[in-house]
């Protein structure tokens, strides 16, 4: 009998496992360093190990999610498919003019960012489609042969089709995309088929995106398959989503663009998790892994969603976990630049050689290095003691360093800690000034390898007053991914005065918007127990230039009461509301979220006073001095135990610090709240 639900997070240094049991809601660990030719190879081989260490077999497994970045790495180092894009008649320089906008706007010298799809590889159409769907310009099959012609010689792997003003007539990207694929034999991305939204540009993006990471994301499907099968796992696969959701494995197949932030957004799913169970609705989540720091918000219980993300230097219209990432992880390398100024990131080491105290060839000063020096770090017992780490190596890097900045060797590491604070810092404050947050309102949830080791460095300077660490911080990802539901969104333009369309027009689009999920939701099988459809609508005053969305409950009468909600939300959000004047309604979305049924995690009991008690004693460095922490293992931790700082808690995937001012108490979960003493 099936009782496990595996989740796994592909990260670009490990793979992290988590297997829940579903009965006693005890959940299991793993990490395996990444294997990045050949992901799934870590996948099976860390399967194996994860479940020969619990006496089980593959058959108890009955639901497999993951996040990946295999598609994100994709376009970041710039690795994918031959992509060669059919636009319509006139709009060949659609990638290359995309808003005209440019990454350093204060420097005259910067270089624009670089189409994924050069324009010897864009071909045009004389077709063409007006603004209302109509069919001004027809063409044939001949027609298409004669432009794919020009690609003869091009070596063309995938093709991408983005004609304008299609988001009208969808119908006509289906009839041409599917003349390209029998033409050809190759795949055609279509950009009605992944994002049916007016504005050319972005949708032009998601289409070349899709098509830039389609065979890659293909052979790693049949390898994961391969790879699955040859240990004995028969369950369906399922990849999670960049908006918190999951999708079939098949269905990421053809769709991709759906996967670039994956991983990022598992680990925002399972923030959300473990803020419910400590009955917190709004949260700041920091996930620090080895080359980046991510952050984002839960609000109410709920992973704030955007439809402004960016992947590298190309945006994203989809809908997604609104996370935004920092070049500051545990192998961030830091360094002091020609002007004598100490400086973190964003360069890392990577996986290969690592921080130097890994003892892989590394030599340049990280993070980690500095983790290490402080004492934040047991050399010993890292990785659960499965990787030792060497502290010489990690002083003989930061020394260079100390020498230039004329301070020494411990004060540097500090100094780098901090530098890398301020950069988290800098990152989110802009976050959480846009949605109008005010940090010390919120909790801070951190997770990665790093996030439970830098908490409160970064709740000092944020001023954030609480910290709540999951159970298993290191692998938060992977849980998030094993508990995710089902979720699509679906997007119909409008673009038309709000007064002028009839409501029983607007709920006729809602009512097909809604058909169309429950399809995707019936094709994907993920047997969720509980269907919800959210309503929400893009609106703005009319001759604005951008709108914002407004969730629309189930039942709202008529456009009068579509036009309250804007005013309201327009009222929330600027402070400066025009009931009375005209609106714009410029898109319709629907949102279909299948819900799983919910996994409760393990409560832990109250241990012995024994188990208050301190394993060891270590110095540590915070706040420009020396302390003695108090060490503990948190596996002998206790539900009500209570731990004053300076501490230090230590478990196979990460460290808890406590910094020297901060209390420490264990609630039935097993989660660590972490608060100001003062505030007791």
């Amino acid at each position: 009998m099936s009782q496990f639900s595996l989740g796994i997070d592909i990260g670009g240094t490990f793979t992290d496992f988590t297997l829940v049991d579903k009965v006693s809601g005890e959940i299991h660990v793993h990490k395996r360093p990444s294997t990045p030719a050949s992901p799934s190879e870590a996948v099976g081989k860390g399967l194996v190990e994860l479940l020969a260490s619990l006496n089980e077999t593959p058959d108890r497994i009955d639901t497999f999610v993951h996040g990946t970045t295999i598609g994100l790495n994709a376009i970041l180092q710039r690795t994918g498919a031959r992509v060669a894009l059919i636009v319509s008649e006139g709009t060949r320089d659609l990638l290359e003019i995309g808003r005209l906008t440019k990454r350093e706007k204060l420097n005259l010298k910067a270089a624009p960012e670089l189409p994924l799809v050069p324009r010897h590889r864009i071909v045009e159409l004389p077709q063409r489609i007006a603004a209302d769907g109509s069919i001004v310009r027809d063409i044939g099959q001949p027609a298409v042969a004669e432009a794919l012609s020009q690609l003869a010689e091009s070596g063309v792997d995938v093709y991408g089709l983005c004609l304008l003003n299609a988001h009208a007539a969808p119908a006509e990207e289906e009839r041409i995309g599917a003349w390209v694929e029998e033409l050809t034999g190759l795949d055609c991305s279509r950009s009605t088929a992944l994002w049916p939204e007016m504005r050319e540009y972005e949708r032009a993006i998601v289409t070349v995106l899709n098509a830039y990471v389609q065979p890659i994301m293909a052979r790693y499907v049949d390898n994961l398959y391969r790879d699955t099968s040859a240990i004995g796992l028969r369950t369906p696969i399922y990849i999670t989503r960049s908006n918190g959701g999951i999708m079939s494995a098949e269905a990421a197949r053809r769709t991709p663009v759906d996967t670039l932030l994956s991983g990022p957004a598992s680990g925002v799913v399972g923030a959300a998790y473990i803020a419910a169970l400590a009955g917190i609705g709004d949260a700041v989540t920091v996930d620090i892994g080895g080359t980046s720091a991510d952050v984002s918000l839960i609000r109410d219980n709920e992973p704030v969603h955007s439809t402004e993300a960016a992947v590298g230097d190309y945006p994203l219209v989809m809908p997604s976990v609104d996370v935004f990432s920092v070049g500051a992880g545990g192998g961030s390398i830091a360094s002091v630049d020609r002007f004598g100024l100490l400086k973190v990131g964003p360069q890392s080491a990577g996986a290969v050689p690592g921080p130097a105290c890994y003892g892989l060839g590394g030599t340049e000063p990280t993070l980690t290095d500095a983790y290490v020096v402080c004492g934040y770090i047991d050399p010993d017992s890292f990785l659960g003691g499965d990787l030792k780490l060497d502290p010489a190596a990690a002083r003989a890097a930061i020394e260079p360093l100390a020498k230039r900045l004329g301070i020494d060797v411990e004060a540097t590491a500090e100094g780098i800690l901090d530098l890398a604070t301020t950069t988290m810092s800098t990152a989110l404050l802009p976050l959480l000034t846009k949605r109008g947050v005010d940090p010390r309102e919120f909790t801070l949830i951190p997770f990665g390898g790093a996030g439970a080791t830098h908490a409160c460095l970064l709740a000092d300077d944020l001023r954030i007053g609480k910290i709540v660490v999951p159970p298993s911080p290191g692998t938060l990802c992977a849980l998030g991914a094993s508990i995710a539901d089902a979720k699509a969104d679906y997007i119909r333009s409008v673009r038309a005065e709000l007064s002028t369309i009839p409501h029983d027009t607007i709920q006729g689009i809602y009512v097909e918007l809604a058909d169309e999920a429950r399809q995707w939701l019936e094709q994907n099988s993920t047997n969720a127990s509980r269907i919800t459809i959210q309503r929400s609508a893009d609106m703005r005053y009319v001759g604005q230039a951008f709108s914002i969305e407004v969730a629309l409950p189930e039942g709202t009468a008529d456009n009068d009461a579509i036009a309250a909600l804007f005013h309201e939300k327009y009222e929330e959000l600027y402070r400066n509301s025009l009931p009375g004047a005209r609106i714009e309604l410029i898109n319709l979305r629907t949102r279909i979220v299948g819900r799983r049924e919910p996994v409760p995690l393990r409560r832990i009991e109250a241990v012995p006073d024994a188990g208050q008690t301190p394993r060891s004693t270590r110095s540590i460095r915070y706040g420009q001095r020396d302390w003695q922490a108090a060490i503990y293992d948190r596996a002998d931790l206790g539900a009500g135990q209570e731990i004053r700082g300076p501490a230090i808690i230590e478990q196979f995937d990460t460290t808890t610090v406590v910094a020297p001012h901060m209390l420490c108490r264990v609630d039935e979960y097993g989660l660590l709240t972490i608060i100001r003493a003062s505030d007791v």
